[in-house]
């Protein structure tokens, strides 16, 4: 149960970084390639951003969590569960976004839940066993006995 509680947040980490993100570059606007000369300051309006910033943050909050869901429990329990990200990524493009979503993208929706519903509900939520390799590094490290 820790472990899907990690994965949730980082999900919502996710969604809310992408959502930043999104918001951000609405404000800055697309690169014009014809005009290299315009590049380096578009980058530093990108770079300077505090949406752009705040999204940067909350997705490198999401990797670190997710490193920490894939030393609990597989990856093929831990990866589906992301997908969480995608059901608060569609409540937030509409709420802040103020994006249309289709009754479609809304069926998508349901069938993640369903799957996300699923994979929860099964087994393999178990820790991965260290590798031969590990072991190897780890008795190596404590030095000789």
């Amino acid at each position: 149960m820790k472990t899907i509680a990690i994965i949730f947040v980082a999900a919502l980490c996710a969604a809310v970084g992408e959502t930043f993100l999104s918001y951000g570059m609405r404000r800055i606007g697309g690169i014009d390639w014809r005009e290299p000369a315009r590049w380096l300051g578009w980058f530093g309006t990108i770079i300077t951003s505090p949406s752009i910033i705040a999204g940067t943050a909350l997705l490198a909050c999401f990797f670190f969590l997710y490193l920490i869901s894939l030393s609990q429990a597989d990856l093929s329990f831990v990866m589906p569960l992301t997908a969480f990200s995608y059901i608060f990524a569609a409540f937030m493009a509409r709420a802040f976004l103020k994006e249309e979503i289709s009754w479609l993208r809304w069926s998508g929706i349901v069938i993640i839940i369903v799957g996300i519903t699923l994979i929860a509900m099964g087994s393999g939520n178990t820790a991965p066993a260290p590798s031969h390799s590990a072991k190897a590094e780890n008795a190596a490290a404590s030095g000789p006995q």
